[in-house]
């Protein structure tokens, strides 16, 4: 028969058998049943024991532009067009300022809701915690110290403020300016109170920081406006001092220069003037100086003198009298009185002239002197200016530096007055943040718990779990369970698969079970066993059967295969298991009753040792007295001879051989008879073990004949072999045979 030396692995693009898994969720299902109801009878009274928790919501609009009195600025400098403006606001709503006005306004800290120190109405969890935590493990060895009067009160007021801020919900609606006040309480009522009084808490809060930022402003703007008004006072001063200790006259319009600079600039316009004047005088008396004597027509011609007004009112009577002198010339003749008056006044304008001019032609002389004395004095008195208008400079810029300061002060001085006055004027006007569109009403139904919900949860985690508890361990499970797992295992394909019986006590199986018609599954599993070893075993007698460890059931399979063989064939059993023999005990007899050993060390006759089951005819050899060395008497040569001679007057022979794995017994004996059954328990023998039990027998050129699976579950053999109607047509043939 071959053996797989590794699991068999899946063919490429072979299906997942999910038969597998139907036939494994089958068989336990009335475990994962149970556990799905034990789980969903304890969620009921879970969801039962909870407490109902109801929701009341509040809606606040939060405004981004508070309303204003007055167009002035607001103290608090808060910026509401940005986007953190809100998620401020949001938390500002769950703050533990807002949580303590509400907390305090409706004594909650008095409610054992929020309290933890005040003892509750108890209820089923609460019994169960007490219950667990007054175990031993959860005692603590050091006595806790009591808490003094102010500990006792930080610590309630911290449970009280987490358990608020726990049951408080904070939602905003997106994109929007609204936001969803929430809260959870046992209480209805108080759940509605309890969200309306955040909203107003929020609104209070933001007034009464506006109205500590007002307050705080004035403080500080009336406390500085005394120090402006004094820096002002001095800087006043100061001003005042500087102009007369300077001599200096402050025209408010103009300043303290303007009048210097006037004068600088009026002199220089007369000494302009006076040097015009000066080089005209000079031009007229240089050329007078180099010409002469002139005709006075010449020197009339100049300009200092043709220009003089005296000289230009003659001229102008000349010029009359010359044209009256042309007019009577017309009329009168030279000897006429009127044309000698008038020839004579000609004659005295023009001696006036020429006096006139002599006079002005004098007098440019004394004149360019007085010019050149005038200039000198106009220069000197300009450069002195000059110098006294340089050091106003510098006096100036003094004079400008207090007076900015002055400004400055008076300037600041103002603001904080024009403040002072805004801040007193709005000080009192009630300027909300916020307002409600929806105050909280007494919600009618609870949130939670959903019962139903919890139920149906707990019922499908429960079962899905279990199911999953069954998968993963049938898929860690590296034992042998049914015929179809040791096909898919090891590649082979076991002689018999024997169903699990149930036993009121742990003792052994007696052989009268193979006849008992409460175990039909049990007798004919062993006769199809029978027929498969006569089948693989044909022309051999030896049917030997050994285990991997004990109490893996070879015996229970070695007496009930004996005794199937008896029923076809002239058997006999030995008990080969000299370390632990129990096959003598089986058939009602004493486990030290003479057999193998008495004949073999003792030479027993054979027939003294030999016992014969009455119902059957089953030859047995039990094992005998105890050996203290049962491996030398199994290799010995009268053993094997033993054997033979037995051999020739049976038709089949089991022997039941002690566990492989834990003496070399059974490869001693299977050495002799050539061929070995390994009996494995389902459910219990390990793929390895039976692996290194097989390599073992072969490691002795001992022919492995198959496998036996024994002790199969009730589900699981049901899955492999299907008795049913089998059976009962068992049943009714051996009713026919009794009637």
């Amino acid at each position: 028969m071959k053996l797989l030396s590794d699991e068999k692995t899946p063919v490429e693009g072979e299906s997942v058998d999910f038969g597998k898994y139907v036939v494994l969720l089958k068989r336990s299902w009335f475990k994962i049943s149970l556990f799905t109801a034990l789980v969903t009878v304890l969620s009921v009274l879970f969801a039962l024991s909870i407490q109902p928790t109801y929701n009341a919501t509040a809606t606040l609009l939060i405004e981004s532009n508070t309303s204003k009195a007055v167009s002035i600025e607001e103290v608090v400098g808060i910026d509401s067009t940005q986007q953190e403006y809100y998620l401020t606001q949001f938390e500002i709503l769950k703050s533990r300022r807002i949580a303590e006005r509400v907390i305090e306004k409706l004594q909650l800290d008095q409610l054992p809701e929020f309290n933890p120190y005040i003892d509750p109405k108890p209820t089923l969890i609460s019994l169960a915690k007490e219950r667990i935590y007054a175990l031993p493990i959860f005692a603590s060895e050091e006595t806790q110290p009591a808490l003094t009067d102010e500990e006792l009160a930080a610590k309630t007021r911290y449970a009280v403020l987490k358990s608020f801020q726990s049951k408080l919900y904070i939602s905003p609606i997106r994109k929007t300016q609204l936001v969803r006040i929430t809260f959870a309480s046992i209480d209805a009522k108080l759940a509605a109170e309890v969200a309306n009084a955040v909203g107003e808490a929020y609104i209070v809060e933001g007034l009464d920081a506006r109205l500590d930022a007002t307050e705080h402003a004035s403080s500080w703007i009336s406390g500085r406006m005394a120090q402006l008004q004094e820096q002002l006072k001095n800087s006043e001063t100061a001003l005042i001092e500087f102009l007369a200790a300077e001599k200096l006259v402050d025209d408010a319009e103009s300043g303290i220069d303007v009048q210097a600079s006037a004068v600088i600039n009026d002199l220089i316009l007369r000494l302009s003037e006076v040097t015009d004047r000066r080089i005209q005088l000079e031009s007229a008396y240089s050329t007078l100086s180099s010409g002469g004597a002139l005709a006075v027509t010449d020197v009339s011609s100049l300009p200092e003198i043709s220009k003089h007004p005296q000289v230009i009112n003659l001229r102008s009577l000349i010029a009359d009298a010359r044209k009256d002198q042309t007019e009577l010339s017309k009329t009168y003749g030279p000897k006429h009185e009127q044309m000698i008056a008038v020839q004579a006044k000609r004659s005295n304008l023009e001696t006036q002239l020429t006096q006139l001019i002599k006079q002005l032609v004098g007098g440019i002389g004394k004149e360019l002197q007085a010019v050149r004395s005038q200039e000198q004095l106009i220069t000197r008195e300009l450069d002195n200016r000059k110098q006294e208008f340089q050091s106003l400079t510098v006096k100036k810029r003094q004079y400008e530096a207090l007076l900015r300061e002055e400004e400055t002060n008076r300037n600041i001085l103002n603001i904080f007055l024009n403040r002072q006055k805004e801040t007193t004027a709005t000080s009192d006007f009630d300027s909300r943040n916020a307002r409600f569109t929806d105050y909280a009403l007494e919600p009618q139904f609870p949130a939670k718990p959903n019962r139903k919900l919890i139920v149906a949860f707990a019922m499908i985690a429960s079962l899905l779990s279990a199911i999953s508890v069954v998968l993963l361990l049938d898929a860690f499970n590296n034992t042998i369970t049914s015929i179809k797992h040791c096909e898919d295992k090891l590649g082979l394909i076991p002689l018999g698969g024997i169903p699990k019986l149930k036993k009121l006590k742990k003792q052994a199986l007696g052989s009268d079970v193979f006849f008992s018609k409460k175990h039909m599954t049990f007798n004919e599993s062993i006769r199809s066993t029978r027929t498969a070893l006569a089948l693989a075993n044909r022309g051999g007698k030896f049917i030997t059967l050994s285990s991997s460890l004990p109490n893996e059931g070879k015996t229970t399979c070695s007496v009930n295969l004996a005794l199937a063989f008896s029923k076809v064939e002239k058997t006999l059993l030995i008990d080969c298991d000299l370390r632990k023999s129990a096959v003598a005990e089986r058939f009602g007899h004493k486990r030290y009753k003479p057999g193998l050993t008495n004949h073999l060390l003792m030479n027993t006759s054979l027939e003294e040792c030999l016992f014969v089951d009455t119902r059957t005819g089953l030859t047995v050899l039990p094992a005998g007295m105890p050996t203290p060395n049962p491996q030398e008497l199994l290799s010995s040569e009268r053993f094997s001879q033993l054997l033979h001679q037995l051999a020739e007057q049976f038709d089949r022979i089991v022997i039941d051989t002690p566990p492989a794995l834990v003496v070399s017994d059974a490869m001693i004996v299977s050495k002799v008879t050539g061929k070995v059954v390994v009996v494995l328990k389902a459910s219990s023998t390990r793929v390895t073990t039976l692996r290194n039990t097989i390599s073992r027998f072969m490691a002795y050129d001992v022919q492995f004949e198959g496998v036996l699976l024994n002790q199969i579950s009730e589900g699981k053999g049901k899955q492999d072999y299907v008795y049913g109607d089998y059976i009962h047509h068992i049943d009714h043939d051996a009713e026919v045979q009794q009637s």
